[in-house]
């Protein structure tokens, strides 16, 4: 995350970010209402980022962070093989739920962020975290492939930039589907498990 070290001030700081998000919205939300409620000052809070951009960029950012720990929890307490897929792609398909429902901080961000993208700090912000999306899914399919469970044959490199390209759509699904057509996490699941060749001969 930028080289940042995660210490107690900035995960509070984050949290907050991520709370006063999902009550006020990105817009109305100001580094000075997070400061207020974290107790940290305006300055403490420019220590780490540049500006209320950056710091929902870092909220986005750990937002990954935390599903690639999942991920790795889930790939450690499941059996190599066909049958060891089903928990890691739980987890993901949880989160792509999540991220696609528009109650997420994630999704708020996405969508705040693509808003401003003629802005080239912001520019810089989000094509730092599709590159970091890109990334983290293509170690996720390669961790698969180790184990047995994704086929060899899958590009990970091309899965990894459709699976981002999906996660893209399901945050911005809940801003122009009107009609409660989302797709449910039946539904991305069973994507994932296509994508990824899982249970093919």
């Amino acid at each position: 995350m930028q080289d940042k070290v995660m210490n107690d001030s900035l995960k509070k700081l984050l949290e907050i970010a991520e709370e006063m998000i999902m009550e006020k919205g990105c817009r109305a939300t100001t580094l000075q209402d997070i400061a207020d409620r974290s107790g940290l000052t305006k300055g403490a809070i420019y220590h780490y980022v540049k500006s209320k951009d950056e710091l929902f960029g870092m909220v986005l950012e750990a937002g990954m962070e935390k599903t690639n720990q999942r991920f790795f929890e889930s790939v450690a307490r499941t059996p190599a093989g066909p049958e060891g897929i089903k928990g890691p792609l739980d987890t993901l398909s949880e989160r792509l739920r999540d991220i696609g429902s528009g109650n997420s901080a994630a999704s708020l961000i996405f969508i705040y962020l693509l808003s401003q993208q003629d802005k080239p700090a912001v520019a810089s912000i989000l094509k730092r975290y599709h590159k970091t999306s890109i990334l983290t899914a293509k170690t996720w399919i390669e961790v698969g492939q180790q184990n047995g469970v994704i086929p060899a044959s899958i590009d990970a490199d091309r899965a990894a930039r459709m699976f981002t390209v999906f996660k893209n759509g399901l945050q911005v699904q809940h801003n122009i589907a009107t009609d409660g057509g989302e797709i449910n996490e039946l539904e991305i699941y069973e994507f994932l498990m296509n994508a990824l060749g899982a249970g093919r001969d």
